[in-house]
């Protein structure tokens, strides 16, 4: 099936991304997203993707909103992407095939969502993925590794022929993995984090629909592969119960100047006893791995479009966070970082920068995405974006005003917190953006500060005392307000001098009626402010 037209979108955003070694950059570049006339690319979010031979291809994910947390309504079967898409972007025609001519072993892997795979040369690797199984009438995650030869199956697709000789499968337990990421360094496939979740989806752990088990490794295994015959080889595990227990999270490449070729593992969910992110990110290398706790990745903690950038005249690396779900955003009024523990759909756009001496700097680029999008969608590059380190997009080899790629998918909110009022009122977002860099100088992008880190309150929702958690990089003066939905200040919790280091204090609300507050942190040079829900 071919499908092209094309319509016209209204939105246009600029945002300034420093291209240096530190906070106080000299080179400054402007990224410039606007909307696409391409109309033919599907509506899809966690799903496998990529590009091959010129076309993006998307196998699985879901084509609604978010996923709902009510057993047995989540993960409705309505949601399931039960097709293959090949899209041409210069064309702006799409082609598909249903799956259903596919055995049921194969095709209720590749329509499972947050799968994992890679693509290596012309063969696609699909790892787990969490999705209906027929023959138990329930959820589970595959463990499965399925080979897809695109080089056969996109012909295939475009002449609508028998699609099946080019898939094949085997199973092994330790591919019983979601929400977690495929990558290869050298010629080591590495299955990193991710969860094995089996029954009905339930937020709740207690309610006996559902198992689930963190993997808490980084599994290891090179994949022997004959184009007849698939076999895991050399498999080994890196275990952490402390740091690896997340999920949902980026995973990018890392190219530094001493250690080579890595991996960066950013934020990510869920900690141990309790439902929040992490901020901090770790770095993987073929012989060790870094928890750089030394950074705190405040305006992006979950799955999101993301594009990779290379500036090789100061050796920084450039990651790009495009809206997405996060636990702080930066309120455009007061230009203050607001917390919500409730970890809302957000619209920022936000730069992890990586130096030459292994800092990150993280920056706010003072716009927005048109609304709450980004969660779980994707990012292409373009074709004749120049590339540098194999990944990444070569910014000083980028013409004035050049294209560097396509924002497609992912989910739409209508509100920030919709996963605790109505998720089915969000959607699989049907609109694309080009994303372009025009060369700057000049305007410096807004650094956060990261002197108050992992500000939060614990439990929100709460019937009568939360917690609120901080930490001081150094020594600071602090006044901590409880105020009403207006910024109206209600009680004074604390006021003084607080040392370097952690902090928890109760608060109690057990006098207050039932609504959202505020919990307000300032000094001189902060304001930090967690929304709390009382019940």
């Amino acid at each position: 099936m071919q499908v092209k037209h094309k319509t016209t979108l209204y939105f246009l955003a600029t945002f300034m991304l420093s291209w240096a070694t530190s906070v106080s950059a000299q080179d400054f570049f402007q990224l410039r997203v606007e909307p696409s006339t391409l109309q033919s690319v599907p509506a899809i979010h966690s799903g496998a993707f990529g590009t091959y031979n010129g076309h993006w291809f998307f196998i699985g994910g879901r084509t609604n909103g978010l996923h709902g947390f009510q057993p047995p309504f989540a993960f409705p079967s309505n949601g399931i992407n039960d097709k293959i898409y090949f899209t041409n972007p210069d064309l702006d025609s799409t082609w598909s095939v249903d799956v259903y001519s596919l055995p049921d072993s194969i095709r209720e892997p590749i329509t499972s969502s947050n799968m994992q795979f890679y693509l290596h040369n012309s063969m696609l690797y699909i790892v787990g993925g969490y999705g209906w199984k027929d023959g138990i009438q329930n959820f589970v995650t595959w463990p499965t590794l399925t080979a897809i030869n695109l080089a056969g199956l996109l012909p295939a697709v475009k002449n609508q022929q028998p699609i099946t000789p080019y898939f094949r499968q085997i199973t092994d337990s330790v591919l019983a993995v979601c929400g977690a990421h495929l990558q290869m360094l050298d010629t080591t496939y590495y299955l990193v984090f991710g969860h094995r979740f089996d029954g009905y989806y339930d937020r709740s752990d207690t309610t006996g629909f559902h198992t689930q088990e963190y993997t808490h490794e980084i599994r290891k295994f090179q994949i022997a592969d004959d184009g007849v015959n698939l076999q895991l080889k050399n498999y080994t595990a890196i275990r952490d119960t402390a740091n690896f227990r997340r999920r949902d999270y980026n995973l990018l490449h890392l190219k530094d100047p001493f250690k080579g070729d890595g991996l960066l593992a950013y934020s990510g969910v869920f900690r141990k006893g309790i439902d929040l992110p992490y901020f901090n990110c770790i770095e993987i290398y073929p012989d060790t791995f870094i928890v750089r706790n030394d950074f705190s990745q405040t305006l992006s903690q979950y799955h999101s479009a993301v594009a990779e950038l290379y500036d090789s005249v100061w050796w920084v690396q450039h990651h790009l966070f495009f809206g997405g779900i996060s636990m702080y955003y930066v309120d455009t009024l007061t230009n203050s970082t607001v917390t919500d523990s409730l970890v809302p759909f957000v619209r920022t756009i936000s730069d992890v920068a990586r130096d030459i001496d292994m800092n990150y700097h993280e920056f706010d680029a003072g716009v927005r995405m048109p609304a709450l999008l980004g969660t779980n969608a994707y990012f292409f590059a373009d074709k004749n974006a120049p590339l540098i380190h194999r990944h990444f997009v070569h910014t000083n080899a980028m013409p004035q005003g050049g294209r560097i790629g396509f924002l497609t998918g992912g989910i739409e909110s209508p509100e920030l917190n919709i996963s605790f009022t109505d998720p089915s009122l969000s959607s699989c977002s049907n609109k694309i953006f080009e994303v372009y860099l025009d060369k700057s100088t000049g305007i410096k992008p807004t650094a956060l500060n990261n002197d108050v880190l992992d500000y939060y309150g614990y439990p929100n929702p709460t019937s009568s005392v939360t917690t609120i958690h901080f930490q001081l990089n150094r020594e600071m003066t602090l006044t901590i307000e409880l105020c009403d939905i207006n910024g109206k200040v209600l009680q004074q919790i604390r006021n003084g001098v607080f040392d370097t280091g952690t902090h928890v204090i109760k608060v109690d609300m057990n006098s207050f009626s039932a609504g959202t507050y505020s919990i307000v942190l300032k000094s001189s040079t902060h304001r930090r402010a967690i929304k709390v829900v009382k019940k």
